[in-house]
């Protein structure tokens, strides 16, 4: 299998962590890893799930917890990538770094359970479906949270899961990716991008920011991420993208330009590359899903 690429998750502004709801003909992230864990739970489709060296098939209603830097990666069956298909693969993902309420926390007795559970997440969770009900019922209700409610609806959903007593691993021991010492030059580009993708941000700034040239860095950045850097600048700007059209009621077009884009109909059109679907569409199918669940 490939060598995992680095994938980085940025925060919405004003949050801790990083709610996202999938909803697309079939799933389609490679294989990767990142710092933060990761809660998944399936809400439509089949497949099979590869955490670190396991192999596991999931349906509709799988959660797993995913501990940092563990490589993983989603892949729906054959049927959902035919074409013409009308199948469809929708989740909830949730990213939070080990820190998201403070070291402290951890220093408190009452978080020991959770404390215990995230170190364990290094070999990946599987939860048993049939006994998991209450931890899917609170990994939905926390999408339409905000504010410190979500932050104590996340501890409430750690503690929920921390107290599970079936569950099973999903690798024999931790399989974390440990990538090579890097002088964190594309840690300084990442931070860049997430404080400026609304503006103009070109190649060669961010290769010159970190003292390389156009053509190393581009090599550099293709090999550490597997994705080119204007992909991931657009990649980047879409996903804010995605957060505004759940959460905030400006128009498409305030969206876009809030995303870095320059006009509607280019905005239109690379969000439809990256979600396979338009803008509009995307809002509502997450409106829809919020009322479900409200």
């Amino acid at each position: 299998m490939k060598t995992p690429h680095l994938y980085k998750i940025t925060n919405p502004a004003g949050c801790s962590f990083n709610t996202r709801i999938i909803s697309q003909p079939f799933l389609h992230i490679s294989r990767h890893y990142h710092p933060e864990h990761e809660i998944v739970l399936i809400l439509e489709s089949t497949g099979k799930k590869y955490i670190g060296t396991g192999i596991t098939s999931f349906r509709s209603g799988d959660i797993c917890l995913i501990g940092p830097n563990l490589p993983h990666l989603y892949r729906n069956d054959d049927c959902y990538y035919e074409h013409a298909s009308s199948l469809s693969a929708k989740a909830i993902m949730i990213e939070f770094d080990h820190n998201f309420v403070g070291k402290d926390f951890w220093h408190i007795p009452e978080s020991a359970g959770i404390k215990r559970l995230l170190h364990e997440s290094r070999r990946g969770i599987q939860f048993d479906w049939s006994t998991s009900g209450n931890i899917r019922k609170k990994i939905v209700e926390l999408v339409t949270q905000n504010g410190i409610i979500k932050v104590a609806g996340l501890i409430q959903l750690l503690d929920e899961m921390s107290r599970s007593k079936n569950i099973r691993y999903l690798t024999a021991a931790t399989d974390a990716f440990e990538p090579k010492n890097d002088p964190d030059k594309l840690s300084i580009v990442f931070d860049h991008i997430a404080q400026n993708f609304h503006q103009n941000i070109l190649l060669g700034d961010m290769a010159r920011l970190v003292n390389m040239s156009e053509s190393a860095f581009s090599r550099h950045f293709k090999h550490r991420t597997q994705k080119t850097f204007s992909c991931f600048l657009k990649e980047t700007r879409i996903e804010h993208a995605c957060k505004m059209l759940q959460h905030d009621s400006k128009s498409i077009f305030e969206i876009s330009l809030d995303s870095g884009f320059n006009n509607l109909s280019n905005f239109n059109k690379q969000f439809k590359s990256v979600k396979n679907m338009a803008p509009l569409a995307y809002r509502q199918s997450c409106h829809h899903f919020q009322h479900l669940h409200a």
